[in-house]
C-alpha cells in the first residue's frame, strides 16, 4: 500500500498523504442488485478511505482507472457503508454512456443531483477519472490531472454548511449501476484516496476555459472512434456526438440570449431518431474481421489450406498418393454402408430454402418493402459503386412504392411527386444488412435477440428496427457484413421465374386431393398448409403461393418483382425465435429477404404510432410461414392445442370477414416516416 503520492501541480518537495490499493490489484465489480439502491458493505474496501490525520472537513480527492462499457459508480460516504442522505454517488457513463450524474439522495424520493451529457466510458481501454469534493462542491472529470477535462460540478454548499463534522465523507465505494439485461462486469484499478493538498486550502482550481463542454473520451485518446465506419456513409459515434455538442452549444446560447431557462435537450432533438437510439443503446461491439475474405488473394489462401488439410487427412487414413490399395470403389461402398440414416436425414433438414419461396405473399407485403435505388447494387447483391447517386421523385416511387414516404400505407394515391419530394443523395452502407420479411405474422414475434442469434457467428453489433417487417443489422466493419451476407443468403434469379397454368407443379396444386394444395375460401383467403418444421412448403404449394393476387387466384400474366435485379437475396434458412417471452413463443420461424442497406434505411423521427397486431396474430402459440392471413384457425395436425368448446356454440359463432390487404394496411407499417413497433 502506497503512503504518499506526488501532487499533480504541487511543489516537488511536498507530497500528499494518500491511501491506495497495490498497483497490481484489479477489482472486478458485478452489476448491483436493485434493492437498497444496490449498495452493500462489500462495495467499500477498508483501504479506500481518507488517510489518518487528514482533515475530512476540507474535502477529498479520488483518482482511479476504470474499464467499463457504462455505469461506473463511485460512492463517497462518511461511514463504511452507503448512508442515505449523507453519501454522494458519481455515475460515470449513466444512461447508456450518454450522461454523467452527480447525486446525493436526500431520501428515497428526493435527491440533489445534476446530469451532464458526456461519453466517458470505454469497454476496451483503461480510462483515468478524478473526483474532487471541496467547499461543498462535488466535481468530476477525466484524465490524470485533477481539475482538467471537467465533466461537471454539483453545488451542495447548503448541506456542507449544515451537516455535522462526523458526517464528512471519509470512505470510497466502487459500484456498477448497470441494470439492463445485457449488463456486464466492469474493472477498476489504481484507486487512490487523499485529502485536499495543503497548498490548495481554498480549493483545487478547475479548468473552466470555454465552459464545461461535452467530454468524449474517444477524443482524448481513450478507446476507439471506430474509424472503420467513416467511409461507409454512416456517421460513427464520435461524429454523432460532435454534432450533438454543437447543437447543445447553440441551444445554450439561445437560452442566454433570450434570458430563458436552459433545459438539456435529448439527443434525438438534433440527430436522426435511429442514430440517437443507437447512441443511447450503447451496444456491445462485435468482432472485426479486418480482411477481405472474398479477394483473390484470400480465396487462393483458403484453397491452399483446404488442399493441405485434405492431403493430411488422406495421409492419416493411409490413402495418400504413394499408398492405398487402389480399391476406391470398395472403399466408397464401405463408406456408404456406414452412413447413419438419422444423421443424413438431419443434414437434409438444413438444406437451403427453395428460392421460389422469396415471391410468396409478395403482393400483400410489397407496399411495406423499401427497395434499393437502381445502380447501387449488382444482381448478386454486392456493392456496385461507392459513389453517391441522386434520388429523384420518379426513382423514389420505385423505391417506396408511392406509400411509405408519407407514412400512410392505406392510401394508394399517396405518390411521390416533384412538389412534395426533395432530391437527396443516396449511397450504400456496407456495414449494414437490411432485412425484410415476407411472413408478417411470424416475424412480428421475432425480436432483437432472435436476429442477433441468427447472425451470431459473424459478430453483429446492433439491430436497428425500422418497422414491423424490416430492420438493419449493424457490423463493425464491411468485411464482417460481407461474410454474413454471403453465408446466410442465396442469390435470386433475374429475371424472376415464370409460372404458367400448364406447369406440372400448378397442375398438382389444382388437384383438390393433393395434401400440398393451398386451401382458399370463397373470399380468396389462403388457409393453412402442411409443411416441415423449417417452414418449407411442398413444391406444389410454392407455385401457387408465389403469385397469389388480391382475389386469391393465380394469374398467368402476373409479373413478379425482379428481386434479384434489385440486389435482394433470399435467406438460406428461416429466422427462428430462440426463447419464450411476452412477444411470442420459442420455435416461431419467418423467412426474410436481405440486401445491403442504404442511407435511406433509417428513421428520421421518433415513432408516434404503434400499429395494432395483424389479424390472426398471437403471442401464445408458435407461428410458421404457412399460417393463414385471415385470422381463422383450421383443424389439422399442425394446429396447437386449443380449448374444447360446445359444438353448438362453435357453429353459432360467425367469424368476421376480413379484407386481407385492408387489415394489413392498418396493422403493418414498415415505412421511414416514424412508424415502428417498440422493439
Amino acid at each position: 500500500m502506497a503512503d504518499y503520492a506526488a501532487g499533480g501541480s504541487a511543489p516537488p518537495d511536498q507530497g500528499v498523504k494518500c491511501q491506495a490499493l497495490s498497483t497490481d490489484t484489479t477489482i472486478r465489480v458485478a452489476p448491483m442488485e436493485r434493492f437498497c439502491g444496490g449498495w452493500s458493505t462489500e462495495h467499500f474496501n477498508d483501504k479506500l478511505r481518507l488517510p489518518d490525520g487528514s482533515n475530512a472537513g476540507q474535502g477529498m480527492v479520488v483518482q482511479l482507472e476504470g474499464m467499463a462499457r457504462e455505469c461506473l459508480v463511485i460512492a463517497l460516504s462518511p461511514y463504511h457503508k452507503y448512508e442515505l442522505g449523507k453519501t454522494y454517488a458519481i455515475h460515470f457513463g449513466a444512461n447508456g454512456n450518454m450522461q454523467t450524474v452527480l447525486r446525493r439522495h436526500v431520501n428515497y424520493n428526493e435527491a440533489v443531483d445534476v446530469s451532464i451529457p458526456s461519453r466517458v466510458c470505454a469497454e476496451n481501454t483503461w480510462v483515468h477519472y478524478w473526483i474532487i469534493l471541496q467547499n461543498g462542491k462535488l466535481s468530476a472529470g477525466v484524465g490524470k490531472v485533477p481539475g482538467k477535462h471537467v465533466i461537471g460540478v454539483l453545488d451542495d454548499s447548503m448541506y456542507n454548511m449544515l451537516r455535522s463534522g462526523v458526517d464528512a465523507v471519509k470512505y470510497v465505494g466502487l459500484g456498477n449501476s448497470a441494470l439492463q439485461r445485457n449488463a456486464r462486469d466492469l474493472k477498476v484499478r489504481n484507486v487512490r484516496v487523499m485529502g485536499i493538498p495543503p497548498q490548495y486550502q481554498e480549493g483545487i482550481p478547475l479548468d473552466e476555459s470555454g465552459g464545461f463542454g461535452f467530454v468524449n473520451v474517444n477524443n482524448l485518446g481513450y478507446g476507439t472512434s471506430h474509424t472503420s465506419q467513416q467511409s461507409t456513409g454512416m456517421p460513427n459515434d464520435s461524429e454523432l456526438l460532435a454534432e450533438y455538442e454543437r447543437e447543445r452549444a447553440k441551444a445554450k446560447a439561445r437560452a442566454e440570449k433570450f434570458g430563458i431557462e436552459y433545459k438539456e435537450p435529448a439527443a434525438d432533438a438534433f440527430l436522426k431518431w435511429s442514430e440517437a437510439r443507437r447512441l443511447r443503446a450503447n451496444p456491445e461491439r462485435g468482432f472485426i474481421t479486418g480482411i477481405d475474405t472474398f479477394s483473390v488473394e484470400e480465396k487462393q489462401k483458403a484453397l491452399n489450406r483446404k488442399e493441405r488439410f485434405a492431403q493430411d487427412e488422406r495421409k492419416r487414413k493411409g490413402r495418400d498418393d504413394d499408398g492405398g490399395d487402389g480399391n476406391d470403389e470398395e472403399d466408397a461402398e464401405i463408406i456408404d454402408d456406414d452412413v447413419d440414416d438419422v444423421a443424413e436425414w438431419e443434414k437434409t433438414k438444413k438444406d437451403p430454402l427453395p428460392v421460389e419461396q422469396a415471391w410468396e405473399n409478395w403482393k400483400i407485403v410489397q407496399r411495406f418493402r423499401v427497395d434499393c435505388p437502381a445502380g447501387l447494387l449488382n444482381k448478386d447483391g454486392t456493392q456496385a459503386t461507392e459513389d453517391e447517386i441522386e434520388l429523384t421523385a420518379d426513382a423514389a416511387n420505385d423505391v417506396w412504392h408511392g406509400v411509405s414516404t408519407v407514412g400512410d400505407p392505406g392510401n394508394d394515391s399517396a405518390m411521390v411527386t416533384t412538389d412534395n419530394f426533395i432530391p437527396r443523395k443516396v449511397s450504400i452502407v456496407p456495414t449494414k444488412i437490411h432485412l425484410f420479411s415476407n411472413d408478417w405474422a411470424p416475424f412480428k414475434q421475432i425480436r432483437t435477440d432472435d436476429v442477433m442469434a441468427y447472425f451470431r457467428d459473424y459478430g453483429p453489433s446492433y439491430v436497428e428496427w425500422l418497422g414491423e417487417l424490416s430492420c438493419n443489422v449493424l457490423f463493425e466493419d464491411k468485411h464482417s457484413a460481407a461474410r454474413a451476407f454471403a453465408a446466410l443468403s442465396q442469390e435470386l434469379p433475374s429475371p424472376p421465374p415464370e409460372l404458367s397454368n400448364d406447369d406440372e407443379k400448378m397442375d398438382e396444386a389444382e388437384d383438390p386431393k393433393d395434401d400440398g394444395v393451398i386451401p382458399t375460401d370463397e373470399f380468396g383467403r389462403a388457409q393453412a398448409v402442411p409443411t416441415d418444421e423449417f417452414g418449407r412448403a411442398p413444391e406444389a404449394v410454392i407455385a401457387r403461393a408465389a403469385i397469389i393476387a388480391k382475389d386469391g387466384e393465380p394469374k398467368v400474366n402476373d409479373i413478379l418483382p425482379d428481386f434479384g435485379g434489385m440486389g435482394w437475396r433470399f435467406c438460406k434458412w428461416t429466422a427462428r425465435k430462440v426463447s419464450n417471452d411476452r412477444y411470442g413463443r420459442r420455435g416461431t420461424r419467418a423467412r426474410v429477404l436481405m440486401r445491403l442497406a442504404t442511407t435511406l434505411d433509417v428513421l428520421d423521427d421518433r415513432p408516434t404510432h404503434w400499429p395494432k397486431p395483424p389479424p390472426g396474430f398471437s403471442t401464445k402459440r408458435v407461428l410458421m410461414p404457412w399460417h393463414d392471413y385471415s385470422g381463422k384457425r383450421k383443424k389439422g395436425r399442425h394446429d396447437t392445442k386449443r380449448r374444447r368448446q360446445n359444438d353448438s356454440r362453435r357453429h353459432n359463432r360467425r367469424e368476421p370477414e376480413y379484407n386481407v390487404e385492408d387489415r394489413l394496411a392498418s396493422g403493418l407499417i414498415a415505412g421511414r416516416a416514424g412508424h415502428e413497433d417498440s422493439r
